[in-house]
């Protein structure tokens, strides 16, 4: 811990060093050669706790591997939610234009999708959130003919929840 801090306050002094020197210096070629001198004085003042006899690090002294599994697992659930977010967003343009194709414009889709042990991605449910619920078996039969067998809920825009359905 006090390598890290010694090295911390001599980059910090030598940052100050380089600073006040550049404000100082002239301009012109001088300059540029100072600055250099001062940049490559204070990569050894950084480097040289780390390379003195009292410290020593290797890799076999760092065990990552828990970390990596856990990262691992992160990484596995975060692309299968940005994957299923993504397909999720395609179903709902799909089926939005499915009804606006026929003459349904003011309706609101969200799919219900999961991914299955085949990595393949299956629609347990359609909602369709309607303004007029005249068009309620309409859009049933437009749906369930796009996707046999899936759950196909259908509301009422005025309705506080999708839960209450209309034609269930």
């Amino acid at each position: 811990m006090n390598v890290v801090r010694n090295v911390i306050s001599t980059a910090c002094f030598m940052g100050i060093i380089t600073m006040m020197t550049d404000m100082i210096s002239p301009a012109g070629p001088m300059k540029k050669n100072l600055m250099s001198l001062l940049g490559l004085m204070t990569l050894l003042a950084v480097i040289s706790p780390f390379v003195s006899s009292g410290f020593r690090l290797t890799l076999s002294d760092i065990d990552l591997s828990a970390d990596i599994e856990l990262e691992k697992a992160h990484t596995s659930a975060d692309v299968e939610e940005i994957f299923l977010d993504e397909a999720r967003s395609r179903c709902d343009e799909y089926f939005t234009d499915l009804l606006n194709k026929n003459d349904i414009s003011e309706a609101k889709v969200s799919t219900k999708l999961i991914v299955t042990e085949d990595n393949e991605v299956g629609i347990t449910a359609v909602e369709v959130i309607l303004t007029d619920e005249s068009y309620a078996e309409e859009v049933r039969q437009l749906i369930s003919a796009e996707v046999s067998g899936t759950e196909i809920i259908i509301g009422k825009a005025e309705d506080e929840k999708a839960d209450s359905t209309v034609g269930r």
